[in-house]
C-alpha cells in the first residue's frame, strides 16, 4: 500500500493565521520558487522565517504548487525549520 504523501510533508508548524492547517514548504510549479503555504487557508509566506509575522502573509502570489517532502530539503537551509 503506498504511503500518503501528506504524512511526510515538509511542515514548519501550525498556521499562525487560521490555527487549523500546517505550514507546508512548497515549490511553485512554474517558477520553482520555494515558499511556505498553509494547507487549509492557503495563506503564503516567502520563507519559514517570514511565518513569524502575520504582516508578511500574502495570498495568490504563487500559482499551482507542489508540497515538498522532508527529504527534499536535506542540505537546504530551510531544513532547520522542519517540525
Amino acid at each position: 500500500m503506498p504511503m500518503d504523501p501528506m504524512i511526510n510533508v515538509a511542515s514548519v508548524g501550525p498556521c499562525r493565521l487560521c490555527g487549523q492547517g500546517r505550514l507546508v514548504i512548497s515549490r511553485d510549479d512554474s517558477s520553482h520558487e520555494l515558499f511556505v503555504c498553509c494547507e487549509e487557508c492557503e495563506t503564503e509566506w516567502a520563507s519559514p522565517d517570514a511565518t513569524r509575522s502575520l504582516e508578511h502573509a500574502t495570498r495568490d502570489v504563487h500559482g499551482r504548487s507542489t508540497p515538498l517532502a522532508r527529504e527534499d530539503l536535506v542540505g537546504h537551509p530551510w531544513h532547520a525549520f522542519l517540525w
